[in-house]
């Protein structure tokens, strides 16, 4: 005679559910590509002229370094580009990552540009989550200030075991 299990079934299915709950909570974050909190700490970078009332767009002349990216390196997304002016810039905007390595990268990246006077360096978090943008364009604002606005992905994962923090560093003629 055939036996079912009237306990063990609800108590696998309650712990099932319980899972998957634990689960699209632990990738919700996972689920956008970019945060727009900014980073207190952090200048805002400007227009190398300064001036505020430059005409908002595209940035001529703008070159984009490869993007840096890492798993579960933690950040903050932005909306406006950090200005990496000095090595406490750098060290200031770095702070912010879990661990050594991304921030390790980053300054690699910027460490020969930090002397130049022809160019300013600007660096944001523009993305956390599963997918790593394809690029970026370097936009002035309508304010003067900088930001560094990711490309949409094309194919989105729908989720990820754990976020992926990127970073978008670009070189900005002086004028």
């Amino acid at each position: 005679m055939p036996m079912t299990p009237t306990l063990g079934t609800p108590l696998i299915r309650l712990a099932a559910g319980l899972a998957s709950a634990a689960l699209v909570t632990l990738t919700a974050g996972c689920g956008g590509s970019s945060s727009t909190a900014t980073d207190p700490a952090a200048h805002p970078a400007s227009d190398p002229a300064g001036s505020p009332s430059a005409s908002p767009g595209r940035i001529p002349g703008a070159t984009v370094l490869p993007l840096i990216s890492a798993t579960a390196a933690g950040g903050r997304g932005g909306t406006v580009a950090t200005a990496l002016d000095s090595a406490a810039d750098v060290a200031r905007f770095t702070a912010q990552f879990r661990g050594p390595g991304l921030a390790a990268q980053v300054q690699a990246a910027v460490a020969d540009r930090l002397t130049a006077d022809d160019q300013d360096v600007v660096a944001q978090v523009v993305a956390i989550g599963c997918d790593r943008p394809p690029g970026v364009d370097v936009m002035r604002n309508p304010d003067g200030s900088v930001s560094l606005v990711p490309h949409e992905v094309a194919s989105p994962l729908q989720e990820c075991l754990a976020p992926v923090t990127t970073v978008a560093i670009a070189v900005l003629p002086t004028t």
